[in-house]
């Protein structure tokens, strides 16, 4: 039997900005009360858990949708909806208990019904679920034991296979009969959790309020609002004058707080690594970037370092694969790809890129090497890394045109594949280091989250082949392997590892750091707490 119980962590105290984890949770006494007023980039495209498939949307879903199991910040499984949970022998078989006490906002109890609805959903071949599908793959059976107990059985072991069930679950009730893509209940969801949703105007806040039903332990603050910011100055500014109690910044961003008296005075940095990885996405099915030579000039010819240097002043790690530093399948003895103008002009050539009519651009088979580079309109850092690139490839004959996208639509274009190149950012919802959701061929739109289209017969049989391995050891050394190949294959620009930067009001107490942020542990901001009640109200 796993009997799952949180492990305390160690508080390190902080005032200022500090380059490493923290933990308040035992720091300072916890006051009731008050509105804490948090950001979002862009506006959630749904409140289906299932269907969720972005950072705005998992930090709204925290606070409506308990898992079955959290993550706590040192990454280890605690109880969530589930109260304990055990796995067979051979390690395809889990059984779940839920909680007695859990309840939906409407008072009735959340079941086993619930639990195989939302797992035979994610399964549904219709239903496009990125961010738990592959994960739920090879699906054998679920079903309801007792009206509290259900069985999960899969085909084959997966050694990461009980963070699947880090998951939200669903009321089968409420959507019954319903179009699962198109029911109201995707914009008005059912909380099981802290917070209900009292109201969503798009593009400008969605208020959160106590759910007076829930089960668990209090959350300190009465309500929640969500503003949807998506610029970074604008967001910035709101914090200092009081409107708003915490963003995420960028490295100008905090420049700017750490020289601001009237910053200092309000306000602190929060400066922390995580597993987050930027890159910037290559749509492999085109004639631009479907030769592997192609893929590594263009890496070559974007100065990481100078990035670094300039972008990050320092607080970043140039990557050569897809993986943070931290993470155990990342090979610290895989050099990243030299930035190397003369290097990647000779592999542009030798792929048959070349100038033939003299006008200054490359051309193969009488098509120009000219291309747009998507960001989210209210990222600074992205914007400034595409033109950094978008420079240096001018100088060797790409045009490359960077194009600002308002958040919604730059995520529908990414959703679908329907896009040349694009600014991204990993962000990590789970210490699992499996590469397979994002690389392997058989995860392109929409069945998984590889935007890139990118496909390799070795790559994919190394995926297939640390899924399957039972030793630690031995699959982290597949990794390894894999993580070689992808610097040479280049199926995207890999950027940086950059720190996580976060500008709080000074109010907000008990937070937590961890690999995997602020948002993504339990509990979490829902143990954050306003100190010196009645100052913003």
């Amino acid at each position: 039997m796993a009997e799952i119980t949180p492990r305390a962590a160690n508080p390190v105290p902080t005032r200022g900005p500090v380059l490493g984890y923290i933990d308040e949770a035992h720091l300072g006494t916890p006051q009731d009360g008050g509105v804490l007023r948090r950001r979002l980039i862009g506006d959630p495209g749904t409140l289906n858990a299932v269907l969720q498939s972005s950072t705005t949307e998992q930090q709204v879903l925290a606070c409506l949708s308990r898992n079955l199991l959290d993550f706590d910040s040192r990454l280890n499984l605690v109880p969530g909806l589930a109260q304990k949970y055990e796995i067979s022998p051979d390690g395809r078989t889990f059984r779940f208990w839920l909680r007695p006490e859990a309840v939906w906002e409407d008072g009735t109890p959340v079941t086993s019904a619930d639990a195989v609805f939302t797992i035979r959903r994610i399964h549904d071949p219709k239903v496009p679920s990125p961010v738990f599908k592959t994960v739920f793959e090879d699906l054998e059976s679920v079903e309801a034991l007792d009206a509290r107990s259900f069985a999960v059985k899969f085909k084959n072991f997966y050694p990461y296979r009980a963070m699947a069930f880090v998951v939200p679950l669903l009321p089968e009730r409420r959507y019954a009969g319903k179009d699962f893509l198109k029911a109201h209940e995707n914009r008005a969801p059912l909380s099981n959790g802290p917070y209900r949703l009292a109201s969503w105007k798009s593009q400008e806040a969605l208020v959160l309020e106590r759910n007076p039903r829930y089960w668990g332990e209090r959350s300190h603050f009465d309500k929640v609002i969500f503003r949807i910011l998506p610029d970074d100055t604008v967001a910035y500014r709101a914090v200092v004058s009081g409107e708003l109690d915490e963003t995420s910044i960028d490295t100008s961003g905090r420049e700017r707080a750490l020289s601001d008296p009237s910053a200092r005075r309000c306000c602190r940095l929060v400066d922390f690594y995580n597993l987050d990885y930027n890159y910037i996405a290559l749509n492999n099915r085109l004639p631009f970037f479907s030769d592997a030579r192609v893929r590594r000039a263009l890496t070559m010819l974007l100065d990481r370092g100078k990035i670094v240097r300039n972008i990050f002043r320092g607080s970043a790690r140039i990557i050569s694969g897809p993986w943070a530093p931290d993470s155990p399948a990342y090979d610290p003895t895989v050099a990243p790809l030299p930035f190397d103008r003369e290097g990647a002009a000779a592999l542009l050539d030798e792929a048959g890129w070349k100038d033939t009519d003299g006008d200054g651009i490359r051309d193969r088979g009488g098509k120009k090497f000219a291309f747009e580079l998507l960001v989210s309109a209210g990222t600074t850092v992205g914007r400034e890394i595409d033109e950094t690139l978008a420079g240096e490839l001018a100088r060797v004959g790409i045009r490359a045109t960077v194009r600002p996208m308002e958040w919604a639509a730059f995520i529908e274009r990414i959703d679908a594949g329907d896009f040349e190149a694009a600014s991204l950012a990993s962000s990590a919802t789970d210490p699992n280091p499996d590469p397979y959701p994002f690389w392997h061929s058989s995860q392109v739109p929409p069945a998984g989250l590889n935007d890139g289209f990118y496909r390799n017969p070795d790559a994919d049989r190394m995926m297939e082949q640390a899924r399957s391995e039972p030793d630690e050891r031995r699959r982290l050394a597949i990794y390894h392997q894999l993580h070689r190949l992808l610097r040479d294959d280049a199926p995207a620009i890999f950027v940086t590892n950059a720190s996580l930067k976060f500008f709080f009001s000074r109010r907000v107490r008990g937070l937590a750091t961890s690999p995997l942020g602020l948002f993504g542990i339990w509990p979490g901001p829902l143990a954050w707490w306003e100190e010196g009640r009645g100052v913003h109200e």
